[in-house]
């Protein structure tokens, strides 16, 4: 799909100005993990991604998005939750000069979540999410296990990764 650049503009200010203070903490789900998500879902679809450039608070959204929803896959082991944290990670993996650690996490986030749903397992689409798939195809569990930090929180509404970013 082609947008034009206030297309871009707007999306981006949407991705990077639409979660509240707190928002990592708040219950999931919550609206506005659908509100992201339909930016995250824009933000694919436009032909070339080296423009979409996010400041630090639009980075934090996505690396919180994938927590919630790798919480979420894990709450209710639904492939399309993990589905949405890959897509955050698509945008992510496409900013240029981004700390690899917090990427290197949220790709953890998203395989223990992934490892933990029944027998069979979907996979990610390749043409859809190139960047991600290839960093997938990549990712050593055992090697990034000594490097990357998260535990799992019981609360009320179920439990939680929570991230050392």
């Amino acid at each position: 799909m082609n947008h034009n650049s206030p297309d871009m503009a707007q999306t981006i200010k949407a991705i990077e100005s639409i979660a509240p203070d707190g928002y990592g903490r708040m219950s999931i789900p919550c609206e506005t993990d659908e509100e992201l998500q339909e930016q995250i879902e824009i933000a694919l679809q436009f032909e070339s991604r080296k423009d979409f450039l996010l400041n630090q608070r639009g980075v934090d959204n996505l690396l919180k998005f994938v927590e919630r929803m790798a919480s979420e896959c894990m709450r209710e082991a639904r492939f399309e939750d993990c589905l949405q944290a890959a897509r955050s990670l698509e945008l992510l993996l496409s900013q240029p000069d981004t700390d690899k650690h917090p990427l290197m996490v949220a790709m953890a986030l998203i395989h223990d979540a992934y490892m933990r749903l029944p027998d069979p397992r979907p996979g990610f689409d390749a043409i859809q999410l190139p960047l991600f798939c290839a960093e997938w195809d990549r990712f050593d569990q055992e090697k990034y296990s000594k490097a990357v930090h998260f535990r799992i929180r019981e609360e009320p509404d179920g439990p939680r990764y929570i991230c050392y970013w």
